[in-house]
């Protein structure tokens, strides 16, 4: 108070000079100003009234000053057990987390960490089917051995919908959602036999091999499970997984079943839709030398070649509609795809044979920024561009022996200027071409890549690549 009443008058006599009128303070604001410093002593003795006040309601509540000192040193002693319990686990988790990471524990003799009952751990290998931050929540149903009516019940209600963001997850029919479909089948799986599509099949009891104590699946009968990303016991990584009996019963009970259960998810991760705020950095092109690096997630993001890959997004989209997310069918072909290797031909031609022969087609100067980073396993920095010129001159002359017109020239000292994007919409290029011929599991193993400011690579193991 007395330093708001001091600074309203000065203000008040500030815009009185101002003004040109003669200064007349409030008489209230004067004597505001003369008191306020009276007020800190009785406030202050106003505080300690309370404490003391306290102080002896606690007294009496332990039976008088005796009774509270012996309850304080109850207290202190309590505490120094509690830290001394709280020290003591910290060490021994330690202990135990050192013994796994050396070898001297195996997964399953660590102590857990869940109960066991409606909380479960399972291996990190089922990640694949677990995006933490997926907008869409996914509950799926398990079963440890097969019940003829959940089983039906799932079947006939394909197009259950939920609310809030949720769906049911039936995995039996993956198999067969994907039967027949050989463009589609080739697209996540480019060397797979359609003769072998009748192996495709995960039944409802898959997620159960992956449990990290396998005794506890005795205690899964059937019920759904929600699985909430990635955690650590002692140093091993796992996942965590909720579990929710379901009964059998009639449409209509296992219908009101299934909505308590998304209550109860909901009530304890309903988060709301988790959002990107990035945004592209506002910088000129040539501004800078680290123009290019910097804006090489933004060129090279999946948007930039969401174009080419229309009709498939579509279907997958329709498929997890369904109930048949995008992570559990790339699940489905995770033990029977690889990369292929790579060969570059003698007239530059690049071939994955592994994939049906199939051939990646670029634009001549394109695939000579290609083959330039292929040829670097170690990576390129953006900013030391300007160094590889020549050699990526020296390739695309070997694709075109005729020569170079001066707009090639031209465009191969843009493409090596770091201060323009020039090379970021080449490897928008790259990264669409391979994209364009199977999904984003297998292709991120052939288009360039990297952070910020580190070198840019092709992740491919070099000796899967053939140079004719």
């Amino acid at each position: 108070m007395y330093i708001i009443g001091i600074a309203v008058l000065y203000e008040d006599y500030c815009s009185s000079k101002s003004h040109g009128h003669p200064w007349r303070p409030e008489w209230y604001m004067v004597l505001q100003v003369v008191f306020s410093p009276l007020y800190i002593p009785w406030a202050f003795l106003f505080i300690i009234c309370l404490e003391v006040i306290d102080y002896l309601k606690e007294q009496k509540s332990h039976g008088g000053y005796k009774g509270h000192q012996a309850w304080k040193e109850q207290q202190r002693k309590e505490q120094e057990i509690r830290a001394a319990e709280l020290k003591a686990k910290e060490e021994e988790d330690n202990r135990i987390e050192k013994a796994y990471l050396n070898g001297e524990l195996t997964r399953k003799e660590l102590p857990r960490k869940l109960n066991a009952i409606d909380r479960f751990e399972f291996e990190e290998e089922m990640a694949l089917a677990v995006e933490e931050y997926n907008e869409v929540r996914e509950i799926v149903y398990v079963e440890n051995g097969y019940n003829e009516c959940l089983n039906r019940f799932f079947m006939n209600h394909q197009d259950l919908r939920l609310y809030h963001m949720y769906k049911f997850v039936y995995l039996p029919r993956l198999s067969d959602e994907l039967k027949g479909d050989e463009q589609f089948l080739h697209y996540l799986c480019p060397n797979i036999d359609m003769n072998e599509t009748e192996k495709l099949k995960m039944d409802s009891s898959y997620p159960l091999q992956f449990l990290s104590y396998p005794e506890d699946s005795d205690k899964i009968k059937q019920g759904m499970f929600f699985f909430v990303g990635n955690r650590k016991n002692h140093g091993a990584g796992y996942i965590e997984g909720h579990y929710y009996p379901l009964k059998e019963g009639d449409d209509e009970s296992i219908i009101k079943q299934l909505d308590s259960i998304v209550k109860d998810v909901h009530s304890d991760y309903g988060l709301g839709g988790l959002y990107c705020t990035a945004k592209r950095p506002e910088i000129k092109e040539g501004s800078t030398d680290d123009y290019a690096d910097m804006l090489f997630m933004w060129v090279n993001s999946d948007k930039e070649t969401a174009q080419l890959v229309d009709e498939i997004n579509d279907r997958m989209k329709m498929l997890e509609e369904r109930g048949l997310p995008r992570n559990f069918i790339l699940k489905l072909f995770e033990n029977k795809t690889k990369p292929s290797r790579l060969i570059v031909t003698k007239d530059m031609r690049i071939i994955l044979p592994d994939y049906n022969d199939m051939e990646i087609k670029m634009e001549p100067l394109v695939k000579a920024v290609y083959i330039l980073f292929l040829k670097h396993p170690e990576g390129i920095i953006f900013k030391h561009l300007p160094d590889y010129r020549e050699e990526l001159m020296q390739i695309y002359v070997k694709m075109k022996p005729y020569g170079m017109s001066e707009r090639v020239m031209h465009s191969i000292e843009d493409v090596t200027n770091p201060c323009l994007n020039s090379i970021n919409e080449k490897c928008a290029r790259i990264r669409g071409a391979f994209v364009g011929q199977f999904d984003n599991h297998l292709a991120e193993n052939y288009y360039i890549d990297g952070l910020r400011g580190q070198p840019k690579k092709i992740a491919l193991p070099r000796d899967l690549v053939i140079w004719e």
